[in-house]
């Protein structure tokens, strides 16, 4: 407990001081961020994880639950060169302690690591970040954005590549690390067994303050051990994304989505390739969320996600439908500190080879939250 803590604050202090040293110069510029986070959560059915929530667990009798984390607090940095030559050189390190370990001896775990060259109207970005695909996240006080609910994406290394436009059509695309799991349990990650990484590619229509439509889409094909014979399966997605600004106080956003063995991108509801059917999971799903600033201080959010993997692909006792309606309020309550309040009502369905078993249940969420 105490090395990590000690990790953490010397993190901090390095960047504190790196930053003072350079503050000097024209050549450089770092300038961290991030924010603390206190959740409380309580759910009146079993949830998957507690501190967040991807779907509930398929138990006879409902058991309500309590969890308090501060997990979700995240540290990170901004890089960035002066233009040399006519080109910006920029990175980005995050992390949050969602890596693993006790509740109170969290693990950090790398959210995003990268440089980025701008070219002026192209740029080239490798390391680790989010996904092309779907790049819309909804506002949620639970950590997981409703992933495995309607909203698909997450994050990987990758070479990305695409245009700096802030109007009219921008363009990106990226080969990315093939992440899929161990089906044939030899030890091998199947994407890593295939010898090629995953594309992605993602194309948009903006206009600052108005719109934000685009289309996106994956491939990516993995390899398992079947009987001393090598087989391969796929994972691909086709994606649609919108966002409107009706006032600078109202907006309205949201996702849909359709594909093959999407575990590894949080759709399928965690169901990739189905061993037994020697198929992958096909599902289709999609989020929606309207934004409303009230004040200056409060902003409320209502949202609604599902996720809907077809019955043909899975067997019984898989999850079948993942639905989520939630409401949200953050208020400042103080200077760069707010509170969150959320209240999600959650229906799990599971497919018994014949019929499906809806567990439903209600989620009340709340967080202090203070940015820096």
């Amino acid at each position: 407990m105490r090395k990590r803590i000690t990790l953490f604050l010397i993190l901090i202090s390095m960047m504190i001081s790196i930053n003072a040293a350079f503050a000097q110069s024209n050549e450089i510029s770092i300038k961290p961020y991030g924010f603390f986070k206190f959740d409380m959560a309580y759910d009146n059915s079993r949830t998957n994880n507690g501190n967040y929530v991807f779907w509930l667990l398929n138990e006879s009798e409902n058991k309500d639950e309590f969890n308090m984390t501060a997990r979700q607090t995240r540290l990170g940095a901004n890089f960035s060169y002066s233009e040399y030559e006519g080109k910006t050189v920029t990175g980005r390190f995050e992390c949050d302690f969602y890596g693993g370990g006790a509740e109170n001896k969290n693990f950090l775990m790398l959210r995003h690591g990268f440089l980025k060259i701008d070219f002026g109207k192209y740029y080239l970005l490798a390391g680790q970040t989010s996904d092309v695909i779907s790049p819309l996240v909804p506002a949620t006080v639970n950590y997981t954005v409703m992933w495995n609910s309607g909203n698909i994406g997450y994050r990987r290394p990758q070479l990305q590549i695409g245009s700096t436009a802030e109007e009219g059509l921008a363009i990106a695309a990226a080969v990315s690390r093939n992440i899929s799991g161990d089906i044939d349990g030899d030890g091998n990650d199947d994407g890593e067994d295939n010898p090629f990484p995953s594309f992605q590619a993602r194309i948009s229509a903006l206009k600052p303050g108005k719109y934000d439509i685009g289309i996106s889409g994956h491939y990516g094909r993995m390899e398992y051990m079947e009987v001393g014979d090598k087989e391969n399966y796929d994972s691909y997605s086709a994606n649609l994304h919108f966002k409107f600004f009706f006032t600078n106080s109202v907006s309205l956003s949201g996702e849909m989505f359709t594909g093959k063995t999407l575990n590894q991108y949080n759709g399928g509801l965690g169901q990739g390739y189905n061993l037994l059917l020697a198929k992958g999971v096909e599902s289709s799903g999609g989020w929606i969320c309207t934004s409303i600033r009230s004040t200056e201080k409060v902003n409320l959010n209502f949202g609604y996600g599902i996720d809907n993997p077809k019955e043909d692909c899975i067997s019984a006792g898989y999850r079948n439908r993942n639905q989520s309606i939630y409401a949200n309020l953050f208020a400042n309550v103080a200077y760069k500190t707010s509170l969150g309040i959320e209240f999600t009502h959650l229906t799990t369905g599971y497919y018994d080879g014949n019929d499906t078993e809806n567990i439903s249940g209600v989620r009340i969420q709340t967080s202090l939250i203070m940015k820096f």
